[in-house]
């Protein structure tokens, strides 16, 4: 009962801090969907019915601004076009920007609850990118003009006729950022209707890693990606990780990359599977250096066992889901799953059985916590509960049989 009541507690605690004005810390909330947030014992939902309010929502929960280290380092402003916000949380979110995501609206401006957000959020500006306090990506002028003139912040823009070309613009002001390269790589198919799906997992990775990312199709190697595995070092040449099997990205392609580096697949059966082995996937070894300087590679989640939190969202929300990658990268880090509106797939329900706490040895239980990313049109309630039971050391209520007092007893 005890314990029952502190998980509680501790939800509330997450929902009321999540709540945001325009100006200052959050508090009476610019976005009435976040008064109607809902939690379990073991899940918080953010309930965004657009992309647009989604975004908004996951930077009031993540960013209270109310001083230097909880503030964001810049803002990434993008259409809602899912490959440019896909390849753009790719690449730009990670420190030492540390920015979330926020969109344009459905036409293309910078919407009035977006703007009060930008304001509310007062980015410290990237010290080692002359304190650029806005990233936006393939935003029309006028647009980016407006938010110099309102807010007065500097805005750096990145215009690209292709997703492809914007990869390889990204990699070339990353390394100029960092002054390096990262050697580790991960490639999604630009021409498969599912390369997001399958490569959503791996995007909540480098959004919390920012490592390496281009663009390839499922039967060739574009030359702009090319260029960006030429300019890695080293006698092995990149690490190369692709998203999805061989029906998303050909062994031809696998193949001909192997020619630029070590190639390896993070791949399920379908894009829920992908997913479960993101989450669970961890390539360690030695990288470069000499042998008294030597600097590990150590990429993936690699997570098997209980304690950890988890982003999960419907696989038909991609927008939606993209931003949510910032609850990876700031806070109680963890991986993204995908799940369908009525149901928990199967490799998920799997996966999270594996993690699962045991209900002898539940220490673990308060950080086996998930958000579920969505309005109830997006992720029913009865998913969320089933999601809720899944992350419980405790078991679930037959369905043919009444839950009685004993039975909540115990559970409590």
């Amino acid at each position: 009962m005890i314990q029952l009541r502190y998980i509680c507690t501790l939800a509330i605690l997450v929902i009321l801090s999540s709540c945001g004005s325009t100006e200052g810390p959050p508090g009476a909330g610019s976005l009435p969907l976040q008064n109607e947030a809902n939690f379990t014992a073991y899940t918080v939902r953010l309930p965004g019915r657009t992309p647009e309010e989604q975004a908004i929502l996951l930077t009031q929960t993540v960013y209270p601004a109310t001083r230097e280290d909880n503030a964001v380092g810049a803002i990434i402003l993008v259409p809602q076009d899912e490959i440019i916000a896909f390849t753009a949380m790719q690449r730009i979110t990670h420190m030492p920007v540390n920015a979330p995501l926020l969109y344009l609206t459905k036409d293309g401006h910078v919407s009035e609850a977006t703007l009060r957000e930008m304001e509310r959020l007062k980015p410290d500006g990237v010290l080692n990118d002359k304190r650029v306090d806005v990233y936006a990506v393939n935003v029309p002028a006028a647009e980016v003009e407006k938010i110099k003139e309102i807010l007065g912040y500097k805005v750096r823009t990145f215009y690209a006729e292709n997703p492809v070309q914007l990869a390889e613009i990204l990699d070339r002001w990353q390394a100029a950022l960092k002054s390096d390269h990262p050697d580790e790589v991960i490639m999604s198919a630009l021409d498969h209707p599912d390369a997001l799906k399958h490569g959503i997992g791996a995007m909540g990775w480098n959004a919390h890693m920012g490592k390496g990312f281009a663009w390839v199709y499922k039967d060739s190697i574009p030359e702009a990606t090319k260029r960006i595995l030429e300019r890695r070092s080293g006698d092995h040449g990149s690490y190369i990780y692709l998203t999805g099997g061989a029906d998303v990205i050909s062994d031809k392609v696998a193949k001909e990359l192997g020619r630029y580096g070590l190639v390896r697949r993070i791949a399920g059966k379908n894009f829920y599977e992908t997913n479960t082995v993101n989450a669970g996937y961890k390539d360690y070894g030695r990288n470069y250096g000499w042998w008294w300087n030597w600097e590990q590679r150590s990429f993936g989640w690699g997570i098997a066992q209980a304690g950890h939190n988890f982003i999960i969202g419907n696989a038909d929300n991609m927008l939606g889901m993209i931003p949510a990658a910032v609850l990876g990268h700031m806070g109680k880090h963890g991986p993204i799953l995908l799940v369908a509106q009525d149901s928990v797939p199967q490799a998920v329900n799997k996966y999270l059985t594996m993690v699962k706490p045991f209900p002898t040895g539940p220490q673990e239980t308060i950080l086996n916590y998930a958000w579920i990313i969505g309005d109830t049109g997006t992720v029913s309630k009865a998913t969320q509960q089933e999601v809720d039971f899944l992350l419980s050391p405790f078991k679930k209520p037959q369905a043919d049989k009444p839950l009685t007092e004993a039975d909540t007893l115990q559970q409590k």
